[in-house]
């Protein structure tokens, strides 16, 4: 019974020895001084500007000298002699040296553990080079107000008048619009920026969710019985939250076209020092009528509601425009636009229709300002008029068998990589394009709307696995928002749906969860430059544009531009890409790149190769 009754104690003894050498008491203390220690290093550490890490690092390091305090108390005693080791009730012999290899334990591992978290935090912060994670928005943000600016969003524009704010929506449109034209600036589109109009977010925190350096904010004002406006614009560089500019004018409206390629050059000067596209010149701009701008602007609000009565009503505006102002270019486009909406895909084409349609965009392609938008109306218009409308031309008059022909030239003059801007950078493009799936995708991909992308991506692969155009856009999605492991896992599904359960594509997918860390994006890319090496070495095509987004994302900038160089030889349509994806803006600051971009702006406005040939021949034909 003796030798039982030491073990039935036990539990008593602990706490009772726990209390006697004041361990509970310095965890207490502890505790309180601790709490003091994090409440200064919240004030204190961002008055320093101080990184996120340093706050982290110092709640970790707190909470790990917890249980390194407690056991140094039960170890050691602080008295009026000074530190002694607390004297055990055990008797001689009883296993002494534990509470010293415990607190040597508790010790190192606390010690451990701060230094990994210290190197992770501190040491592993993204830096500039190869290994960087250029996908994250601190490689976009930078603190430094003078860093090159790669990336830039206009914020809705506030409204100062009394009405509908409809002028300043219009108007913001047409500055992103012109400004992306300008520049090799990566421009946020106009409905990615929507969502900010009434936001109480901070300038930082969407220059970090929009992956921009610089932010335009701005405000319109009519004046004068709406005959005039006036517009105030400010730059600032987003993360840091710095003011950089300050702009203003005031301008008949008559000048509006002018003035809104203004702003957007002024702009671009400012932010990027030189225009992508060589000098504009702002002062040919043609004036308009205020009152055919007007109803101009009311028959775009009508259009975009979509509806058959809202149609018509667009066109009853636009023909109200054009009476108003028959010089107005815009104006006599989406009057065609609107016409070519009435045309069915089936067998019906109404008598003189087309006529009327392509009268209208050969008038505004000869007065300018909207000669994309008739470039897109026209290869929208001849796909239409394709193949199995022939019965239907028989019963038309001359004139709209002529207008078909036209179209028809002008549509096929048109080479792959004018043809996928057209559809998908144009406002025609994206309103009156094929509604195919995957141009919906990727309609909704470049106007920042991620969600709606994947959704179209994901029904078609439901349908058919086999769709790669889909697989890549998926892919490209994750990699736009800096989802790598997400991309991974698209990437490993694409392999096994389009290569079968085989062994190669088994070998394949083994290798890229081998390769790829998530904790080093640069992983990623490398295996997939060495996967398309192995694709080149079969034989198989590979883009050079991708080449070169996987050279940008190794960090190697030199390799990129060959590969740009070589996608603008062999007219890539995924030039295109250079305009809104995030994977270039390492390269944006670069004059070599603002080149490349120049030169392949040229593809997507140009006629093709067949182009010129066409028109002449066009022309020779009108002169007999």
């Amino acid at each position: 019974m003796t030798d039982q009754q030491p073990e039935t104690k036990r539990p008593n003894t602990f706490w009772a020895e726990g209390r006697r050498r004041g361990v509970f008491r310095v965890g207490g203390l502890y505790v309180a001084g601790a709490f003091v220690v994090l409440q200064l290093g919240e004030i204190v550490l961002p008055a320093f500007n101080a990184p996120d890490w340093a706050l982290q690092t110092l709640v970790v390091f707190v909470f790990l000298g917890l249980p390194v305090a407690l056991a140094f108390s039960w170890v050691y005693d602080l008295s009026p002699e000074g530190l002694k080791r607390t004297r055990s009730l055990v008797p001689a012999g009883g296993g002494s040296l534990v509470p010293g290899f415990a607190l040597l334990g508790v010790t190192a591992l606390s010690a451990g553990l701060g230094v990994w978290w210290l190197s992770r935090s501190a040491m592993g912060a993204p830096e500039s080079g190869a290994g960087a994670d250029t996908s994250t928005p601190s490689a976009f943000a930078s603190l430094d107000p003078a860093a090159p600016v790669t990336a830039i969003a206009v914020l809705p524009l506030v409204h100062l008048a009394e009405g509908d704010d409809l002028f300043a929506r219009q108007l913001h449109d047409e500055i992103v619009t012109r400004l992306s034209e300008l520049t090799s600036l990566r421009v946020v589109s106009r409905t990615s920026v929507e969502r900010y109009r009434d936001t109480g977010k901070l300038l930082p925190e969407i220059a970090a969710e929009l992956r921009v350096q610089a932010i335009v904010t701005g405000s319109v004002a009519m004046t004068g019985e709406n005959d005039s406006v006036r517009i105030s614009i400010q730059l600032l560089h987003a993360p840091s939250d710095t003011h950089m500019e300050s702009l203003s004018w005031q301008r008949e409206m008559k000048d509006i076209l002018r003035l809104q390629t203004e702003i957007a050059v002024e702009i671009a000067t400012l932010v990027q020092g030189e225009l992508g596209t060589g000098e504009v010149e702002v002062d040919r701009i043609a004036q308009v009528d205020p009152e055919a701008h007007r109803a101009f602007l009311r028959g775009r609000e009508e259009l975009d509601r979509g509806t058959p009565e809202a149609r018509q009503a667009a066109l009853a505006w636009f023909d109200r425009a054009v009476e108003r102002d028959s010089q107005f270019a815009p104006a006599r486009a989406w009057r065609a636009g609107v016409r070519l909406l009435g045309l069915s895909d089936g067998d019906s084409i109404p008598a003189g229709t087309v006529d009327r349609i392509r009268k209208d965009l050969r008038r505004a392609e000869e007065l300018g300002g909207a000669a994309d938008e008739v470039a897109a109306a026209m290869v929208i218009l001849g796909d239409r008029l394709g193949e199995g409308v022939e019965g239907a031309l028989e019963a038309l008059p001359p004139a709209d068998r002529d207008a078909i022909e036209d179209v028809r030239t002008s549509a096929d003059a048109t080479d792959a990589i004018r043809r996928r801007y057209l559809l998908g950078a144009t406002r025609f493009g994206r309103s009156l394009g094929p509604r195919s799936p995957p141009a919906v995708a990727r309609r909704y991909a470049e106007t920042g709307r991620y969600d709606s992308a994947e959704a179209v991506y994901r029904d078609i692969l439901e349908d058919d696995p086999s769709v790669v155009p889909a697989w890549a856009g998926l892919e490209d999605l994750y990699l736009r928002r800096g989802d790598f492991a997400g991309a991974v896992g698209v990437r490993e599904d694409w392999i096994l749906a389009t290569q079968g359960d085989t062994q190669a594509a088994r070998a394949a997918v083994r290798q890229l969860r081998t390769a790829f860390s998530a904790d080093d994006p640069a992983t990623y890319w490398q295996w997939r430059r060495d996967y398309g090496a192995d694709r080149r070495a079969r034989g198989e095509p590979v883009s050079e544009v991708e080449l070169a987004m996987v050279a940008v994302g190794t960090g190697d900038s030199e390799a990129a531009l060959d590969h740009l160089r070589a996608a603008v030889d062999s007219r890539d349509p995924a030039l295109t890409t250079l305009r809104t994806s995030p994977a270039w803006d390492p390269l944006r600051d670069d004059s070599r790149f603002r080149e490349i971009v120049r030169q392949a702006r040229e593809l997507w406005r140009g006629w093709g190769e067949r182009g010129p040939r066409r028109e002449a021949e066009r022309g020779e034909a009108e002169r007999r």
